[in-house]
């Protein structure tokens, strides 16, 4: 059976290797980053177990998720069940085969009420850069953190906490310096709003890819707070329309944590707010923008001679699923097809978000 040698490790099997944290957040530290890594290497799947009342840091969640590992929550007196589903499993490792939840197989801890949430603007843009052109990455997380809290990012880093000032250019060389390897970075910004972004850089044969995700807490409650999500999610759309060559983008409006920390919890599916194509994804699909909006709304975006599309979808009320899939079908299947695998986590974010109503 192979195995990982590392402090963390305090389990293993066929396939897997476990670490357990009592901390009641879990964040990517470096230790945490280093297990993740050293399993992934070892082609072995990371279980984080942590307790009821733990949350997941955001970037801890994605690379987590990115090497295909699980969360799993231990409880005090009645089991075990799966941090993303909330089935009951007898053992962590049986988290690596998931079941479809049910009403009889969710553990009601999974389902019980949350003491505190707040409302979230929550985006994932997908941009590539030519590398015949002179690049620097961290646009799009750059403008997310500047709208949301009016200044740029104070913090950057690859793991938690985050200690570097904020580089856009040191970012970008490190990025550089990787290639072949992808870079996972994050940026935090500063102020009253909890603002945070990842980003993942890879090469591609087109060039660079970077996927830039953003969660902002939006402050307030009731109907100006649902209008205020509702503006930033288009403007932070219409920023990252200006960043390197945009391919696709999706902004939500979420509830979740006042710390933007994933909670071992059922929550209520987002809506989604804004839809992005870019002029490299309005090539990709191959459609006249012009011609598209009069069809299905929207507005053209950056240059006219190579325009994007920047197309409302709903509010925090709802509407927005079912104003996406008409959206959507009116592209060639396939051409759309091709866009999302090289967009894979602007996919991701819709079939899991479908899949969560």
């Amino acid at each position: 059976m192979s195995t990982v040698a590392h402090p963390l490790l305090d389990a293993a099997g066929p396939g897997w290797a476990g670490t357990e944290t009592l901390a009641p957040v879990v964040a990517l530290t470096t230790g945490m980053s280093d297990f993740l890594h050293k399993t992934a290497t070892q082609e072995l799947r990371p279980i984080v177990v942590s307790s009821e009342f733990s949350r997941m840091t955001q970037p801890m969640f994605q690379v987590l998720s990115a090497v295909q590992g699980h969360w799993v929550v231990r409880t005090r007196n009645d089991g075990f069940y799966d941090a993303r589903t909330g089935v009951r499993i007898g053992a962590p490792a049986e988290a690596l085969n998931p079941v479809s939840p049910t009403p009889e197989n969710v553990h009601p801890l999974f389902v019980r009420a949350q003491v505190a949430s707040t409302l979230q603007v929550v985006a994932t843009v997908s941009t590539r850069h030519r590398v015949s052109r002179p690049v620097r990455l961290g646009g799009v997380a750059e403008a997310a953190v500047t709208l949301f809290t009016g200044a740029e990012p104070t913090a950057w880093g690859a793991v938690e906490p985050l200690l570097a000032p904020w580089d856009r250019d040191d970012l970008t060389e490190r990025s550089r310096r990787r290639i072949p390897l992808d870079s996972h970075w994050v940026a935090v910004g500063a102020g009253e709003r909890a603002v945070l972004a990842t980003m993942q850089v890879g090469r591609t044969s087109q060039g660079l890819e970077e996927t830039t995700r953003a969660w902002a807490a939006v402050p307030g409650v009731g109907s100006e707070a649902g209008a205020q999500a509702t503006r930033e999610a288009r403007e932070l759309l219409a920023r990252a329309a200006t960043v390197g060559l945009p391919l696709i983008g999706l902004a939500f409006a979420a509830i979740g944590a006042p710390d933007l920390a994933r909670r071992a919890t059922a929550s209520p599916a987002p809506e989604p707010l804004a839809l992005l194509i870019g002029p490299a994804g309005v090539r990709a699909l191959g459609i006249d923008a012009k011609r598209w909006i009069d069809e299905v709304g929207g507005t053209t975006i950056g240059s006219p001679r190579l325009p994007g599309v920047l197309m409302p979808l709903g509010s925090v009320d709802g509407g927005g699923w079912e104003r996406l899939n008409d959206v959507l079908a009116t592209l060639d299947p396939r051409r759309l097809a091709d866009l999302l695998e090289v967009a894979p986590h602007v996919r991701d974010q819709m079939i899991t978000r479908q899949g969560a109503r």
